[in-house]
């Protein structure tokens, strides 16, 4: 392995120091990417192609001295000089790039940058033949369509990379800067399809990313606020940034309110100002490659894949992180909702925000997948709280309209340390993502919930509807459409949680041309997010059992209400209760749901709730 990583950044040094010797040759003239790629390049590409092969293939033009220079450079690269300073800095290396027009090349190296960024290797095995085509052109085309500084910087970075590099490093340096594909990797960080450590590499762009420094920051910080505001709240800052994350970064400090003496902590949420200009160009991106992907399914064989809208759900959850006043609302929003309860904590708001910056209560506690680490106990508690808060409680919620994280990674969510009344207290940051579910929305979704479990096609089909903007379809093609679509999801198949069925609908009913209401599409997505969460903190959690199991609790308190209502009212199909389980639907789970098993000692939720 380790000489495999090696030839890597030998490859990097040659082809930047090819670049470099370009200086003494004639400015070329422009070549365009050819996409898409035709598929016999992924038989006939070697990523493990050395400097010199790449130098001679893609600048057969230069003269024989510089030829020889080029060689004796990549000779002492592959020597003793690896392990000393570098012959030129990251900077001068980007300002003599500048210098170059390498652009008749362009093709040779965005193709050798895509490979040897080790990108392709992260995609599991069983899905290569699928889906290496289509991340190998899309990160053609976004590198093609970024602008030049911008994938300069990122090519020398990862050429500078020192030996010994590992592939997980190769990658964060590939999505450095680049809010967009870093929020890919969020998304993907706690999937246990990955190898373990590419999860653990990506699990760094939670809240561990450093790209700014602190007194950048501050200065940033210091320049939007205003001396008079520094001055009224006596405002000071930490020595280190706390954390940094793909859109913002986040510092620690005091104030002192006007008229007190005794300092206070807070934290200030900055959105990185190179992600206020980087951002919108990659947003526009986004809507390059859904629509070329729109004009090339039949190449890539995508017809039952949403790559479009796999596209515009990233873009829309990006666009959503730098709307720093709406996010702002949000949070108050959150902090209102949640005030009352002793089980979550919100970060209070605090008025010295302004529109570019968000200063907010400090939350002393750790993501929660580092919660009791090495301790199963307390861990496999602390994942039946995370389901109880942000699943159960959602669900049930006695309120008409149940207020729901729309982004619970775990860096979103933390677990609250020193808490002397309750050692499993959650946090809830970062809201610039969050939705609103109604009653008959729950309702609903409770029964899809059943009827996946269930394996129920005629309760799905009668409660799909809510799943689809503008309710179900009315002509008989489009009901046999949907027809089709129930039967492949309760087709018995392997998944970790129900909401994996339920997201399985969704992209089945998405490649039928339908559209799910942003809110519910939202929860089933924070559902399957929370469901990764609940695996590292207890394996042995099986997220469906438990729902259920809780749910159970909930019908027996209602029994005398029940009673009642069946006695004295024709109210057998009454959906009236708390659970929104109707008698009947009580009958069949009876009747048809293997019992879950009885949970263990670890588990109970007397120890908890």
């Amino acid at each position: 392995m380790r000489r495999r990583i090696d030839s890597n950044r030998i490859g990097w040094i040659g082809l930047g120091l090819g670049l470099l010797l370009c200086l003494w040759e004639p400015l070329p003239v422009c070549a365009e990417i050819p996409l898409p790629t035709q598929m016999d390049h992924y038989e006939t590409f070697q990523p493990g192609i050395s400097g010199v092969e790449l130098a001679a293939a893609i600048f057969p033009q230069l003269d024989p001295t510089a030829q020889q220079m080029l060689s004796q450079l990549i000779r002492h690269a592959e020597g003793s000089g690896l392990r000393k300073a570098p012959l030129v800095t990251q900077e001068q290396a980007v300002a003599l790039l500048k210098k170059v027009n390498w652009s008749k090349w362009r093709p040779q190296v965005l193709d050798f940058f895509v490979h040897q960024s080790r990108a392709l290797e992260m995609i599991p095995p069983q899905w290569r033949e699928m889906w290496v085509p289509i991340v190998h052109d899309s990160l053609l085309y976004f590198l093609d369509h970024l602008s030049e500084d911008r994938l300069l910087e990122k090519f020398v970075a990862v050429a500078f990379l020192p030996p010994g590099t590992d592939r997980g490093r190769y990658l964060l340096a590939f999505a450095a800067k680049t809010p967009s594909l870093q929020k890919v990797g969020q998304i993907l960080a706690r999937n246990t399809a990955l190898e373990p450590d590419y999860r653990l590499a990506l699990q760094q762009l939670e809240n561990s990313i450093q790209t700014t420094s602190r007194d950048e920051l501050v200065e940033f910080i210091e320049r939007e606020t205003g001396k008079e505001t520094v001055e009224k709240y006596h405002l000071k800052f930490a020595d280190t940034i706390l954390a940094e994350a793909s859109i913002g970064a986040v510092i620690r400090g005091t104030f002192v309110k006007p008229g007190e003496s005794t300092p206070q902590d807070f934290v200030c949420k900055v959105i990185k100002p190179y992600v206020l200009s980087g951002l919108p160009e990659e947003l526009a991106i986004f809507d390059g490659l859904t629509d070329y992907f729109s004009h090339h399914r039949d190449f890539y064989h995508i017809y039952e894949v949403p790559l479009s809208e796999i596209f515009q759900d990233i873009k829309k959850s990006l666009s959503s992180e730098i709307e720093i006043v709406q996010e702002q609302r949000n949070l108050q929003r959150a902090w209102e909702y949640y005030r009352k309860e002793p089980k979550i904590e919100i970060p209070e708001l605090y008025s010295f925000s302004n529109e570019h910056l968000t200063f907010m209560q400090f939350v002393r506690g750790v993501k929660i997948a580092d919660a009791f680490p090495g301790d199963a106990r307390r861990r496999a508690i602390m994942a039946r709280r995370l389901s109880d808060a942000l699943t159960f409680d959602v669900m049930f919620s006695s309120r008409k309209e149940a207020l729901f994280h729309g982004d619970p990674h775990s860096g979103n969510v933390y677990h609250l340390i020193d808490d002397q009344k309750d050692p499993y207290r959650l946090a809830l940051l970062d809201w610039g993502l969050y939705g609103v579910s109604s009653r008959q929305h729950r309702a609903d979704m409770m029964q899809l919930i059943l009827g996946i479990k269930l394996a129920d096609p005629k309760r799905l089909r009668n409660h799909v509807g809510v799943l689809i903007d503008g309710g179900m379809p009315k002509t008989p093609e489009r009901l046999h459409q949907i027809d089709e679509i129930v039967a492949e999801v309760i087709t018995a198949k392997q998944r970790r949680s129900v909401f994996d069925g339920l997201a399985e609908l969704t992209v089945e009913l998405a490649k039928a041309g339908y559209k799910t209401p942003f809110n519910l599409d939202l929860f089933v997505k924070s559902q399957v997010t929370i469901s990764e969460i609940l695996s590292e903190l207890d394996p042995n959690l099986k997220q469906d059992d438990y729902l259920m199991q809780r749910t159970a609790g909930l019908v027996k308190k209602e029994l005398p209400k029940r009673l009642l209502f069946t006695i004295l009212f024709p109210a057998w199909n009454s959906h009236s209760y708390r659970s929104m389980l109707s008698n009947e639907d009580i009958k069949d789970v009876v009747l048809k749901m293997p019992k879950p098993p009885k949970p263990s000692p670890s588990s109970n939720s007397s120890q908890y709730q």
